[in-house]
């Protein structure tokens, strides 16, 4: 087998927390740990079974405040299947995001703002158990833990599947990774 090439579309699409350390906010611990989602949960979706299904995929229109509408069903179960506190996955939502309000079978209220105006692809998933705790150890979903040292950056793709990144990987002139 041939060794590939993997990058991302953009250079902005992962969230990360950049330096890991035990000192960590409880907030921004909180953020990552309630986005991390198990790869199961989105391998349903795409296996194309709507039944048991406990994620939505959608495209919608982020405004860079609190409102997310013009959602339509592209996967998984049915928009009527959003809940008030599923977590909210997509590239101009900050980490942590949950639904915080029905507004129409269309349009919800997010917890917090987004970051910019464009309609894009967003997921909708129940909260998973916490995937990260401030003593180093990070959980893959249905693969183990792995140790995650002081300065390593923990990112996240747009599925909530975790990204452990070596602090030393990114501290060099001419790295592959920018973190900013």
């Amino acid at each position: 087998m041939a060794l590939q090439t993997l990058g991302t579309t953009t250079t902005t699409v992962l969230r990360a927390l950049p330096a890991f350390s035990a000192a960590l906010s409880a907030s921004d611990l909180a953020r990552i740990q309630d986005m991390i989602t198990d790869d199961r949960v989105f391998g349903a979706i795409l296996g194309g079974y709507s039944a048991g299904a406990t994620a939505v995929l959608t495209t919608g229109a982020t405004h860079t405040n609190t409102t997310l509408d013009t959602l339509v069903a592209t996967g998984g179960a049915g928009l009527a299947s959003i809940h008030v506190g599923d977590m909210v996955l997509a590239a101009d939502v900050p980490p942590g995001t949950f639904v915080a309000r029905l507004i129409s079978s269309t349009s919800v209220q997010l917890s917090a703002a987004a970051t910019g105006s464009n309609s894009e692809r967003v997921a909708f998933v129940r909260p998973q158990a916490p995937g990260l705790v401030t003593n180093g150890l990070l959980s893959i979903p249905n693969r183990g833990m792995l140790k995650v040292l002081p300065g390593d950056i923990i990112a996240l793709d747009n599925t909530g599947w975790p990204i452990l990144v070596s602090k030393n990987a990114v501290g060099y002139a001419g790295s592959q990774w920018v973190l900013t």
